[in-house]
């Protein structure tokens, strides 16, 4: 018995300074050891003093705590070493613990008793419910993304994907074994060697893996597919894996082959009306450049208003037509622009205007002097945006208008800022003024045709154009272009 009971001894000693619950008993369920954890846990429950030798039995009957003891201890009795999660309100709180029941056995193998682990595990549980809960919510934006996400192990060639990536590429996770040959395999033939060539491009100069290409599912549906991923490298500096994301954006691409078609379609229509148009005009221009006036003042005053619709319409034309030249701009002749040389030119066109309205035009250049496009577009865009500025000053107040570059990663942003008459910025506003024929208001001469042409020369160069504004403080047009290459 003491020989037990040192043993006992001894396995309550190792976890002494931990704060799990650790107590041994008889085979008589008499307590024969115990370490202060569970000391103190009776004390707290209002139980019997805690000495060596009390009933146990007594003690599983005044504590919910308890509960699952007599029969653990009852099995561990009978040779049998059990685990058990049981859950408890403690404080208000719920509290998960853990219960370990093993046997003790003498020299013999009888039976002389058993040992009790009781481990609160109730952030462990609350752990894994969070882990869970973040794969539940993970899977469901893969499902509402459309996305997957994968991992290529380079020295095993295996391929591991969500399950998010099985719907995506058609296959199913019980009889499709991934690698990289496997996978190739579904892509369109036509797309493979782009593919191939991408992510050796990738791995090779470790730049980011980015593509976007088709794949055949089984039952021979085309879908496009946007593949985005990473190499990485041991210590030595050799690839070892490569993970990432693909997502099917079939939609998107064949929603943008749809516009791409009828933008073409359109513009093909715009070109035969207007070419139709062309030779009429003509002739009405031509009639009214013969007709006598001064005759009759009634047919005076109808020809005089047949010729100026028809010059509109005439003008109405060209915009189309230099509209649709822009769009088709040769991005093959951009080369760098200078903004000094470029605001040069501008003060050339626009010095008659300066001059006549006092205005004022500074320019700061030093956060990024030049930008890639066409010259003649960013002049154009200097030109249009400052006279913009002069013409909706405000009465009696000069235009002071300030030009300042700043320069990011890839481009450079020109804020053209002024003192004028500003407006109440909605989005539709905001839209509406980069029409064709948009105006900003009834109070000036001018078709509003100018922001336009702007817009669509800075996007016929990949850049973008947008405008802050506060009625009677002034507005800034915010453009941005490529940075030089």
């Amino acid at each position: 018995m003491k020989q037990k009971n040192a043993f006992i001894q001894n396995k309550v000693e190792i976890v002494e300074d931990r704060n799990d619950i650790v107590w041994a008993m008889d085979e008589n369920y008499k307590l024969t050891d115990f370490n202060t954890s569970f000391s103190a846990l009776l004390k707290r429950n209002g139980s019997i003093t805690v000495e060596r030798g009390i009933d146990l039995r007594k003690v599983f009957k005044t504590s919910s705590f308890f509960d699952p003891c007599e029969q653990g201890c009852e099995r561990a009795l009978n040779r049998y070493a059990t685990t058990s999660k049981h859950t408890f309100e403690e404080n208000g709180e719920i509290v998960v613990h853990e219960f370990s029941f093993q046997p003790f056995m003498n020299s013999s193998g009888d039976i002389v008793g058993c040992c009790v682990w009781q481990k609160n595990i109730t952030q462990e549980v609350n752990n894994n419910h969070r882990l869970l809960d973040s794969e539940r919510k993970y899977r469901e934006a893969q499902q509402v993304a459309d996305v997957g996400h994968w991992n290529w192990d380079m020295i095993k060639n295996e391929i591991t994907w969500s399950d998010q990536l099985y719907r995506i590429f058609g296959q199913e996770p019980d009889t499709f074994k991934a690698d990289y040959e496997s996978v190739k395999a579904i892509i369109h033939p036509e797309d493979r060697q782009v593919f191939d060539e991408d992510v050796n491009r990738s791995i090779k100069e470790n730049v980011p893996h980015d593509i976007i290409h088709r794949i055949v599912v089984l039952d021979g549906e085309v879908r496009y597919v946007h593949q985005k991923g990473k190499a990485y490298y041991n210590e030595e500096g050799k690839p070892y894996r490569m993970s990432g994301t693909a997502q099917d954006v079939t939609k998107e691409v064949l929603s943008n082959h749809q516009i791409l078609e009828q933008n073409h379609e359109l513009q093909n229509f715009v070109r035969i009306i207007s070419h139709n148009l062309r030779g009429p005009i003509s002739n009405l221009l031509m009639l009214s450049k013969i007709y006598e006036w001064g005759k009759d003042e009634m047919n005076d005053d109808i020809v005089r208003k047949i010729e100026h619709t028809t010059e509109a319409l005439d003008q109405t034309i060209k915009d189309l037509h230099l509209s649709l030249s822009l769009k088709s701009a040769d991005k093959e002749k951009f080369r760098e622009v200078s903004l000094r040389a470029v605001m040069k030119d501008v003060d050339g066109l626009l010095s008659e205007e300066i001059i006549k309205s006092k205005a004022t035009v500074k320019t700061d250049f030093s956060g990024g002097e030049t930008v890639f496009g066409a010259k003649s577009y960013v002049v154009n865009i200097f030109y249009n945006l400052i006279l913009n500025a002069i013409n909706y000053a405000k009465d009696e107040v000069p235009a002071n208008i300030k030009i300042v570059s700043e320069e990011t990663e890839n481009n450079v942003v020109l804020k053209f800022v002024d003192n004028g008459i500003g407006m109440e910025l909605t989005p539709e506003k905001e839209r509406k003024i980069f029409d064709m024929y948009g105006r900003l208001s009834g109070a000036t001469i001018g078709k509003g045709f100018g922001l336009y042409l702007v817009k669509t020369q800075v996007e016929a160069m990949e850049g973008k154009i947008e405008v802050e504004s506060t009625k009677g403080e002034g507005s800034t047009f915010i453009v941005t272009l490529l940075k030089s290459l």
